[in-house]
């Protein structure tokens, strides 16, 4: 038995509680994840997990096993990594999700940049609106844009995104302009429902205090892009980050509408699990978005 790998499968079964979904994540069988487990309990002489038909736990011995197995990883990993630099960059992939917009508007157009200054770094971005579960999509962190719910995870915020509503000048020939919450009842606006399906409501700071109006709609997306195509093409008023919508409004096909009613700042964070093996490129990258968003949210915030 390779006991460096049996480890390996462990930690990750204890991750993602379950011997499937561990083969899933690290590409093998779940015969081969059940082989690996059970020689490491029988070269320990100890149970390592209490298995049911739908989840494994560890027991209390287990618990104490794996922490120090994320710790020994962590140091192995660390050293590999190390004995690989080139020229003071790690090397290797950093698997990344982000909403399509962030990834249009803030990152890509950066990371000539972060390559020149990491050439042996490689990024791997799945481009998700909703949250991406990290462990089943063996992600090594991800960008999140509002709250960050999900137990477990570390969220290091990185600054926030101050949210307007827009009009296309085409809409607004058609309909207007509004200038306050009461001008809403002649307009529409484009509705947008979440990956749960909510529709998500109109909200406005009227000066310290939120109010929800109920807006007209002729249209409904459950996709950011489609989103912004539907208020570019003047199908109704959209609501959006000022730091992602502006160049729109720079071209001229977008305006800024309710400049004195805005929207609740939206937080943006950088997540990642804890107690796990993370390679220094990961950190490389992190830090590198958390300077990204330093600099550039700084006029926006």
């Amino acid at each position: 038995m390779d006991k460096i790998s049996a480890m390996k499968v462990y930690v990750k079964v204890v991750e993602t509680t379950s011997f499937t979904r561990a083969a899933e994540v690290l590409h093998t069988s779940a015969v081969y994840v059940t082989r690996m487990v059970q020689a490491l309990e029988s070269d320990l002489g100890v149970k390592l997990l209490n298995r049911t038909t739908r989840r494994s736990k560890p027991t209390d011995a287990g618990l104490r096993y794996y922490e120090r197995c994320v710790a020994l990883l962590r140091d192995i990993d660390e050293m590999d990594t190390d004995a690989q630099a080139s020229k003071g960059s790690q090397s290797g992939t950093v698997r990344v999700s982000m909403p399509s917009l962030v990834a249009k508007s803030t990152v890509i157009p950066e990371l000539p940049k972060f390559f020149a200054e990491n050439p042996d770094i490689r990024l791997d971005i799945s481009i998700a609106d909703q949250h991406l579960d990290l462990i089943e999509e063996g992600l090594d962190c991800a960008l999140r844009v509002g709250t960050v719910s999900e137990p477990g995870l570390v969220a290091k915020k990185v600054g926030h995104y101050k949210t307007l509503t827009f009009a296309s000048p085409d809409y607004i020939r058609a309909y207007g302009e509004p200038f306050s919450l009461g001008d809403l009842s002649d307009h529409i606006g484009v509705s947008y429902a979440t990956k749960s399906g909510r529709i998500r409501s109109w909200e406005f700071l009227d000066g310290d205090v939120v109010r929800s109006v109920s807006l007209k709609s002729a249209i409904l997306v459950n996709d950011q892009d489609t989103y912004v195509a539907c208020g570019l093409a003047g199908l109704g008023l959209i609501q959006g980050s000022t730091f992602i919508l502006d160049a729109h409004v720079r071209a001229g096909r977008l305006n800024k509408v309710l400049r004195d009613y805005p929207l609740n700042p939206r937080p943006v964070f950088v997540v990642y699990m804890p107690n796990r093996t993370r390679p220094k490129r990961v950190d490389i990258f992190i830090d590198w978005l958390v300077d990204l968003y330093s600099v550039h949210l700084a006029d926006s915030s």
